[in-house]
């Protein structure tokens, strides 16, 4: 059985008509709805409840009268005393059939004179359905039991409504309609899964019966019987005193115990925003984290650019000889006009020249008389050396200039590199910035992340408060219980010796027994499909986790444990620290426990095999089911889910999409994205949200 499409039409936030048609192909058989969050995905899972049932789930809203059918922008035309309707069809197909169901309702905006009061609903809501064999659609049936077609067949009341819940019981729609807020709670209501595993029974009744009978409140048949026994005498009296105390001390902790289940359902609500909360604000932050640590490396590169650009003034500012260097054209030009042949010799000077002229006497020894050969030559030499001529003296500059030019370069090189070192730091302060800047756009620097910590800290140990003061009152309960029978019992004895309490009595007697065979059967049922169900837990815990270390098993408390496998003969010991992504991981294994329990007890009833495909294989509806969960439990869980089901249908975040997985699982054409209008309060429907 499969969902083949959903029409809405004015149905909360998509104005006129929207269809989706989901995936019915047996390989690729899931449909993905994209979209952020607030556009819109969570109301086409409530148009599956409220086209179905007639529910809506609540979670989101404060009171139910906050909810709002028809659509904002549709009411904002409305002129008085006008007429809408909301409604939605859906096409479920098994086989060669197709039902097609829809549920219409009308509303109105009244006014009374001027004064425009409100929209309210015109009249009850209407059910129709279509059987259609083989593409031949047949007639029209209403759910008041009307038929519209030409035939004279009559249809008692209710019968459309039967037949929706005849093919998804209403008991089990939270299951196959998945939440994945309502199932983020890292311990499932003990009431949920004692209710679903009642159901799968079939023993609801039984225990409306035994309710009846002693256990419900107010006047039950044990008590209303206890009442009609006549006795006197002080026992007697005493007996029946303390029995009407006990029973008022039960009704008080029944109610007790209620009071603190409700105000723990609350706390546990409360306490899961705050969880939503923190999961999503632990982006901003880790944002605000890295925010942080782009201020401190762009601080640490803004002064290392400074140290650059200190580094390059400094080579600058200590270096005439690169300037020098520029001179050294000049310099080749201005010499190339000077003897610089090297006819003087190195050291020797005009002064030491004269000195040995008039000395009179050479180094070697040699007079120097002015006629003298000797004296010639010296007096020659004389006028080739500095300061006479600057030959020498302008080669050794030039051979400096030449050893200053090669510096030159060399500090060039360097000044580049420094330069280098400058522009791309620069240019990596640049990004950082720009990232800086995105990043500020994006976060909410301002997110009290301590706060939303500290009232989620109150809210955990509120749930822990409840809790021990519920399971208190339990342990009350249970021997105010036990202490009353014992009394009872006591007073049957003294009864008994009233001949006219005889009837009674036996009356009693009969209740009695019909209690204890009716707890009987209670505990055999329960205790055979605990023993079915935890054998399906864990084939699919196994499935989900591929984890040989660890397994899961349905406690007595109704409460879904996870145990480490014993090493070397040691006792198994409990997993007490599940992230909330593996405790809805965890549920979510459950569910699909359930259902699949739900459909091998159909099977068992209907006398067909365990594999009847025709027999509650129930499609998956997911909202949000990847909420808390971290990108590596997404893709282990999403990976699953087409295995688990012959349909899923799934709204989810395109954060959850890109580390699901699940595009080896989804057709382009079964892929839809709801978009938000800008300026209106309403959401459409694209098709083809992948491309």
């Amino acid at each position: 059985m499969k969902f083949e499409s959903i029409k809405l039409h004015n149905f909360m936030r998509y104005k006129g008509e929207t269809e989706i048609r989901f995936s019915c192909n047996d390989d690729k058989n899931v449909t993905v709805v994209l979209g952020d969050n607030t556009f819109g995905k969570t109301t086409l899972a409530q148009a599956f409840r409220w086209g179905l049932f007639e529910e809506l789930n609540t979670t989101n809203y404060t009171k139910k009268k906050d909810i709002v059918l028809l659509n904002n922008e549709v009411i904002a035309t409305m002129s008085p005393e006008s007429r809408q309707t909301v409604s939605v069809e859906i096409v479920i197909r098994d086989g060669n059939t197709q039902w097609k169901f829809t549920r219409t309702s009308y509303f109105k905006r009244k006014t009374a004179g001027d004064r425009d009061l409100a929209i309210v609903q015109d009249g009850e809501s209407k059910l129709t359905m279509i059987i259609i064999q083989d593409g031949i659609p047949g007639k029209v049936i209403n759910n008041n039991g009307e038929n519209t077609g030409a035939d004279e067949k009559k249809y008692k009341k209710g019968c459309v409504q039967e037949t929706i819940e005849n093919m998804l019981p209403r008991s089990l729609s939270n299951y196959f309609f998945f939440d994945g807020e309502r199932w983020g709670d890292a311990k499932t209501a003990k009431s949920e899964v004692k209710g679903s595993i009642n159901t799968i029974l079939g023993v609801t009744g039984l225990i409306e019966m035994m309710k009846h009978i002693k256990d419900g409140q107010g006047k039950t048949v044990l008590k209303t019987l206890r009442e009609r026994i006549k006795g006197s005498g002080d026992e007697y009296d005493r007996l029946q005193a303390e029995i009407k105390a006990l029973d008022d001390s039960i009704d008080e902790y029944e109610h007790k115990i209620k009071d603190e289940e409700d105000a723990l359902e609350t706390s546990q609500r409360e306490r899961d925003k705050l969880a939503k909360a923190l999961n999503d604000n632990r982006q901003i932050e880790e944002d605000q984290k890295k925010f942080a640590q782009l201020e401190k490396d762009i601080s640490n590169m803004e002064e290392d650019r400074e140290n650059y650009y200190a580094d390059v003034v400094k080579m600058f500012s200590g270096s005439a000889r690169f300037f020098a260097g520029e001179m050294l054209p000049q310099v080749d030009a201005l010499l190339a006009k000077v003897d610089l042949e090297g006819k003087d010799i190195p050291g020797v000077t005009v002064d030491t020249v004269d000195y040995l002229i008039n000395l009179g006497k050479c180094l070697c020894g040699e007079d120097l008389s002015e006629d003298s050969e000797a004296y010639k030559n010296l007096m020659q030499l004389r006028k080739v050396i500095p300061p006479e001529m600057i030959g020498g003296a302008a080669g050794k500059f030039r051979d400096m200039l030449y050893v200053w030019q090669y510096n030159a370069q060399l500090l060039v090189s360097d000044i580049e590199d420094k330069a280098g070192d400058f522009d791309s730091i620069q240019d990596r302060i640049y990004e950082k910035i720009d990232e800086k800047d995105l990043l500020e756009k994006k976060m909410d620097r301002k997110a009290n992340i301590a706060a939303l910590r500290k009232n989620y800290n109150t809210w955990v140990s509120l749930c822990r408060n409840h809790e021990q003061k519920r399971n208190e009152y339990v342990v009350r309960l249970d021997f105010a219980k036990k202490t009353r029978d014992s009394k009872n019992q006591q007073l049957d004895v003294l009864s008994r010796q009233n001949e006219a309490n005889e009837s009674v009595n036996r009356a009693i007697a009969y209740a009695e027994a019909v209690y204890a065979m009716a707890e009987r059967q209670l505990k055999k049922k329960q205790s055979g499909v605990f023993e079915q169900l935890n054998e399906i837990i864990s084939e699919n815990f196994d499935r989900m986790f591929n984890d040989g270390e660890k397994y899961a098993k349905l406690e007595d408390d109704y409460r879904i444990h996870v145990y480490y496998h014993s090493v070397g003969g040691s006792k198994d010991y409990e997993e007490q620290n599940l992230s909330n992504g593996e405790a809805t991981a965890i549920n979510f294994v459950y569910i699909v426990s359930v259902l699949e329990l739900a459909r091998r007890k159909a099977a068992e009833e209907a006398g067909a095999g365990e594999t009847d495909s025709g027999i509650i294989n129930l499609p998956l509806v997911l909202d949000g089911p990847f909420s808390t969960l971290s990108n590596e439990n997404t893709s282990l869980v999403a990976k699953k889910l087409p295995e688990f089901a012959e349909q899923v249908i799934i709204f989810m975040l395109d954060k959850d999409w890109a580390s699901s997985g699940l595009d080896e699982f989804v057709l382009p054409e079964y892929c839809y994205r709801v978009n938000k209008e800008e300026k209106a309060n309403s959401s459409t429907i694209e098709r083809g949200g992948l491309e």
